[in-house]
């Protein structure tokens, strides 16, 4: 048969590879032998080896500077904050709470302030633009995702502030958690409430964060631009370094102050010291080296939030490929796909399983290619996944539909079906001779 004369058919053979793929996906796999291969690339995409290996590390972004807090106390972070602020940074973000007063004595039931939060409480007054991260909460009893309150820190503390929740998605399993997507606003009631990164920027430069908002995504893809620089004598170093990092002894001892004037200063936890190999508020990131299974975090949260005020004051988006367009785009992929399987399964016999096997593994790797290079070159995402699965699985099922299938429809048609009266027929052919 030639291509032309299957063009018809392939639509029934896309058909059929798609209703094989609908009734595979409704199949719930529960195999100890197939799960920790499942976990192992349960959150892979093929955008991280973009970000992991391709992306060449930007410039420092100067920004924006973090801070480690470790372990301080009250106190102590009050007179870190004081150091930073004679500095005149334009925005201090603390992506840290102060849920409660801490009290020295109950005397009389009267609560008395310990000295260290009063230092804390003036610390924070002192501050020009100040956020601090809150938590929203959502109501459980209702259907769909609604926020009604904010968990903030202590009243005492967010009257210098201005609470922004923390949007990073995490997903994960046991231990570890995975960073990819972040939320700019959430709907409360009668009003939007922000972001602790979407504020920040917003503080820094409100008309670029606007630009951001008014992209109007529920969701936005991270576009990671790098990491801190944790390097210590004898120690590794974090993949592409790109934030200028004090930590807690830089602070104290003395640091260059040009680099935070009118700058953007985010504090938060990384660590008792840089260096400190700890998996606390730390999760996988797209920089992460090991891409599949990884095994050890290489972000703290703070620097997460970080590389979302970065992506905003750059406008270095991503968009992804709204969902109809993909699927419009995937259902032509694959038809194109079944039209030349289905040649080749038909003139090809004797060569039908090697060439269907390298046209299947090949076309997988052109089009993961192609996904990887839109990508890198628009950050632009495009969703390769039902076009991919319809290629491996396009060489058995094309198999079976002309060897079983077909065959079987044209037996149920010639026993059902009856054929024409030979005799009308030629009567028929009678009188037209006459």
């Amino acid at each position: 048969m030639t291509l032309k004369s299957l063009a018809g058919k392939s639509i029934i053979v896309s058909i059929w590879v798609l209703s094989v793929m609908w009734l595979l996906s409704k199949i719930e796999f529960n195999s100890d032998i197939l799960n920790p291969m499942s976990k192992a690339f349960a959150d892979f995409e093929l955008t991280d080896i973009y970000f992991s290996h391709i992306k060449e590390s930007p410039k420092v972004d100067t920004n924006i500077v973090m801070v480690n807090i470790g372990n301080l106390d009250r106190g102590q972070l009050a007179a870190m904050i004081e150091i930073i602020n004679k500095h005149e940074p334009k925005v201090i973000g603390i992506d840290a709470f102060f849920r409660k007063p801490k009290h020295s004595a109950v005397v009389e039931e009267d609560l008395y302030l310990v000295a260290s939060d009063s230092m804390l409480c003036h610390a924070f007054s002192k501050v020009k633009n100040l956020v601090l991260v809150s938590e929203l909460h959502e109501n459980p009893e209702a259907d769909e995702v609604v926020v009604d309150s904010i968990g903030m820190s202590h009243p005492m503390f967010m009257r210098f502030a201005t609470p922004a929740f923390a949007d990073v998605i995490t997903k994960g399993h046991d231990y570890i958690k995975y960073a990819r997507d972040c939320v700019p606003k959430q709907r409360m009631g009668d009003r939007d409430v922000y972001s602790f990164p979407t504020m920040i920027a917003y503080l820094y430069d409100s008309v670029k964060t606007k630009k951001y908002l008014n992209r109007r995504k529920d969701i936005e893809i991270i576009n990671f631009q790098g990491n801190i620089d944790t390097r210590k004598e004898g120690r590794s170093i974090n993949s592409k370094p790109v934030f200028y990092a004090l930590d807690v002894e830089d602070v104290f001892n003395g640091f260059d102050p040009s680099i935070i004037k009118d700058k953007i200063v985010i504090l938060g936890y990384m660590g008792k010291s840089f260096g400190d190999h700890t998996w606390e508020d730390k999760f996988c990131t797209p920089l992460n080296e090991e891409y599949i299974g990884r095994a050890l975090p290489d972000m703290y949260g703070v620097v997460v939030h970080a590389n979302v005020v970065s992506m905003i004051l750059k406008q270095d988006f991503i968009n992804d490929m709204p969902f109809w367009i993909n699927l419009i785009a995937s259902l032509v992929f694959i038809y194109l796909n079944m039209w030349l399987f289905s040649w080749l399964h038909l003139n090809t016999a004797e060569w039908w399983d090697g060439l269907s096997m390298i046209f299947s593994l090949f076309g997988v790797l052109l089009l993961s290619t192609f996904m990887v290079y839109i990508f890198a070159r628009f950050n632009y995402k495009v969703d390769i996944t039902l076009a991919s699965v319809a290629l491996l699985l396009s060489g058995n099922l094309v198999e079976i539909y002309w060897a079983l299938i077909n065959p079987l429809y044209f037996k149920l048609k010639e026993k059902f079906v009856p054929l024409p009266n030979e005799s009308i027929t030629l009567d028929n052919n009678e009188k037209d001779s006459n």
